[in-house]
């Protein structure tokens, strides 16, 4: 076995001695509008680690399985969430995985184990049980329940001038080792409007002026390593009527649970599982169909396309393969920074590379991941 470099020892040196992470999550953050005219702070942070032109994320790429990956470091077959669509069926089918808590442990898991103190400032509130940050030692909001007179969007959730104050009393928290913010206008406003229309513009400059100020409130910035990334990409919706896919591969499959541009779709019993690929890739207006699990496959929509669903966005959507790039920029003063940085450049980062490049930064233990540590 070759000896460790310096530079592996240099970071080793800084996890020992208090190094820290922070980690920020802009929920339906296109890569594509990370400019110094968009987004000119966090065009900047990636000028001093590095920035790749878009990250990835599995299929359906939706939030609840991207965040899952990202706080685990698991495909979606691992952590066990597979959509966000429970947010429109309101429940989910067994075969279609679980909504309500990661299957496996997650970083502030680790952080507790470690002795390390974490926090988990999250806009979508929903997602604290997803993410089991109980085991975080500062939430918000408190229980993942939104305090009364919370500012809300037009979705229900906490804005980004409700999560500020908190992002920024984390930030400038030196306990702290790891800290974990969510901000979601960018996703609402996608979703209601479309991603590239004015109102989405102006979400991205509001929501890089905040990061600014987050950036601007780091304690310790030789010692942080600052991580941005986003769950998805997204697609304005267009007149091309809804795949009816259940309808389409009908003898074939008995459910479909659609997640915007993907759809989960359950075998009928006996039907052959290499069948049911061919014969769902073949539906006008699906670009790929791949094995989700022994009795379901997953549908991923072509550009412009979008599967029926209970509830359809007007403006904007997410889930196939269009849309399965993710924003990917690191920086901060931590030694790693330009490391992780020219490794992303190389090569995208699947968002479960985030937490096993993470961990050992942090001196913890993650086993068994599907994603790679980025420094290796």
């Amino acid at each position: 076995m070759k000896p460790p470099t310096i530079e592996c020892r240099r970071l080793t040196a800084m996890a020992d001695h208090g190094g820290r992470v922070v980690l920020l999550g802009l929920d339906g953050f296109p890569a594509r509008v990370i400019s110094p005219e968009i987004t000119p702070r966090l065009w900047r942070l990636g000028e001093s680690g590095g920035r790749a032109a878009y990250g990835v994320t599995a299929l359906p790429s939706s939030t609840y399985p991207g965040f899952a990956s990202l706080l685990t470091g698991h495909l979606p077959l691992g952590h066990g969430v597979r959509t966000t669509a429970a947010l429109v069926y309101s429940e989910l089918p067994a075969w279609a995985g679980s909504w309500r808590q990661v299957q496996v442990p997650t970083l502030f898991d680790a952080c507790r184990g470690a002795g390390l103190a974490s926090a988990a400032i999250q806009g979508d509130h929903l997602m604290h049980g997803l993410l089991k940050t109980k085991a975080a030692t500062l939430i918000w909001p408190p229980e993942g329940t939104v305090p009364p007179g919370t500012p809300l969007d037009d979705h229900g959730y906490p804005t980004n001038a409700a999560v500020r104050p908190h992002l920024l009393a984390a930030m400038a928290d030196g306990s702290l080792d790891f800290v974990f913010g969510h901000l979601n206008e960018a996703d609402t406003v996608g979703h209601d409007f479309g991603p590239d229309s004015e109102p989405a513009q102006a979400s991205y400059r509001a929501t890089d002026a905040v990061i600014g100020e987050l950036l601007d409130a780091v304690v310790d910035w030789e010692r942080t390593l600052v991580i941005v990334v986003s769950d998805h990409d997204m697609e304005p919706r267009t007149r091309s009527a809804p795949i009816m896919l259940q309808t389409a591969a009908d003898g074939l499959i008995d459910a479909v649970i659609a997640d915007g541009g993907a759809a989960l779709a359950h075998l009928r019993p006996g039907v052959d599982h290499d069948t049911a690929v061919a014969a769902v890739g073949a539906v006008a207006g699906v670009a790929v169909c791949v094995d989700g699990n022994a009795n379901f496959v997953i549908a991923g929509a072509r550009p412009g396309f979008i599967f029926d669903a209970p509830y359809l966005p007007p403006g904007g959507y997410h889930g196939g393969p269009s849309t399965a790039r993710t924003v990917a920029l690191v920086g901060g003063g931590h030694p790693a920074a330009r490391q992780i940085g020219r490794a992303i450049q190389a090569r995208p980062p699947h968002l479960a590379d985030w937490a096993p490049t993470i961990a050992p930064l942090l001196g913890l233990p993650l086993p068994g991941v599907d994603g790679r540590d980025l420094l290796r």
